[in-house]
């Protein structure tokens, strides 16, 4: 190694040690080192010898501490203090919940629903701080074996689930119950989006529209079988958006998906399987059928009538309907705190969910947008549905509030939280490499 090498690694060496994000190290030591060799050449051409030439341009680009110093600023992990803030919030109110309702249920209920309930959470905190920490890009190596995983579990489901309710979505497995369903409805998005991002970024011809559209043809056809349509809507519709948001091809994309969807509807209701045409006209004249599809309709907006600005307190009487609060969070929430309580709770999720756009043009890396927006979409198509059944306007379905209501729902949607809160924490230390290229600002003294 020669002087002028030991110097401007000498120099490297002191400016990396405030630099705490180690993986961005090596991009930092080319780009600086490539400009300070620049400068050094173009001093010797000006007539500098080698020491003057290395002295000016380690004079250029400042204190080594102090370079390092500003390139930790610019490149550390950063964590998303906003969305932790808002989620505890969510936290909050679902422990309060969870208290107010096996309070007036019993005592019995109490301890199993409001242990689970903790389990459940705890569970998925811990997972989300784990996914946090990990590196997410690792992910992408792994998209092929999981939907292959999953793909596969949910063409076996009819014949190993149970059927519960018309449905066949839980897997028991050494004592412990899985919701294959709703796992699959998270992470396949998520899996064929990261199969897919780069043919369909570089080259979208026949052949990779065609593998997009098989990617997501055969769990769409497991979901259909296994008669789960409230997960197979979310996950269609996320898989539609995301296609169209890689592509850029909005237009076409909505056509194909507004015919896809039409023919999708009319099968669905129209053939007469569970009853679900009288179960949307309920919706409309919930009153014509008080004792039938229409009835938590008509309970949720008798509940809200009776709420008032300031609620009913927590003394609440329980009927039939209110016996299955735990799936309507939102209902508690007005009919306890008043619909005050109800208007502040939909302006943080729509807080909630700006938030987590907000991110997208601050992620650079590809994969680790692509994650971002899926995992944004779900929650939007979620909490969105989640909020309107709770003015009972819409046809009432199993589709749960994402971190208040209650189930091991939980335990996926703080994941996927932290799945997301980990690609933003590296969002300033992905390889440079990989991220448009921007001039390095000297500090001179």
């Amino acid at each position: 190694m020669t002087n002028r090498d030991e110097r401007i690694q000498h120099y490297l060496d002191h400016m990396c040690v405030q630099v705490k994000a180690r993986e961005v190290h090596n991009d930092l030591r080319e780009e600086l080192g490539n400009h300070m060799e620049e400068i050094i050449l173009d001093k010797e051409q000006e007539g500098y010898t080698e020491e003057e030439a290395i002295a000016y341009a380690i004079e250029q680009m400042g204190d080594p501490a102090v370079v390092g110093k500003s390139m930790h600023r610019l490149h550390r992990h950063r964590m998303h203090w906003g969305l932790l803030t808002g989620l505890s919030s969510l936290l909050i109110i679902s422990l309060l919940l969870t208290w107010i309702y096996t309070t007036n249920i019993s005592v019995e209920t109490f301890q199993f629903l409001y242990k689970s309930h903790l389990i459940y959470t705890i569970f998925g905190l811990v997972l989300m701080v784990f996914l946090i920490y990990f590196d997410y890009r690792k992910w992408k190596k792994a998209a092929w074996w999981i939907y292959i995983l999953l793909s596969g579990m949910l063409w076996i489901n009819p014949l190993v689930s149970p059927v519960d309710y018309g449905v066949q979505r839980f897997w028991s497995i050494f004592g412990l119950t899985i919701d294959l369903t709703t796992i699959s409805m998270w992470v396949l998005p998520l899996a064929i989006g990261a199969i897919m991002l780069d043919k369909l970024r570089t080259k979208c011809d026949v052949q990779s529209i065609s593998t997009y559209i098989l990617l997501v043809a055969l769990p769409s056809f497991s979901l259909l079988q296994a008669s789960d349509w409230v997960r197979l809507f979310p996950f269609g519709t996320a898989t539609i958006i995301l296609f169209a948001w890689i592509t850029r091809k909005w237009l076409y994309t909505f056509v194909g998906a507004a015919i896809a969807g039409l023919v999708t509807m009319m099968q669905l209701f129209l053939s007469g399987e569970y009853r679900r045409f009288e179960r949307l006209t309920a919706v409309f004249n919930p009153q014509n059928d008080p004792l039938g599809h229409g009835s938590y309709n008509q309970s949720i907006m008798s509940i809200l009538h009776s709420a008032g600005w300031w609620g009913n307190g927590f003394d609440t009487s329980f009927d039939h309907f209110k016996g299955f609060y735990m799936d309507y969070p939102g209902v508690m929430l007005i009919d306890v705190f008043g619909w005050l309580a109800g208007i502040v709770l939909l302006l943080g999720i729509v807080w909630f969910l700006a938030s987590m756009l907000k991110m997208l043009p601050r992620v650079l890396d590809e994969f680790g947008r692509m994650i971002v927006f899926s995992i944004t979409m779900m929650f939007v198509l979620q909490m969105l549905y989640s909020l309107a059944m709770t003015t009972g306007k819409v046809p009432i379905v199993s589709v749960t509030f994402p971190f208040i209501g209650f189930g091991s729902h939980l335990i996926l949607e703080y994941a996927m939280m932290g799945l997301l809160l980990g690609v933003y924490r590296r969002k300033d230390t992905i390889s440079l490499r990989s991220q448009p290229r921007q001039p390095i600002r000297t500090l001179s003294k």
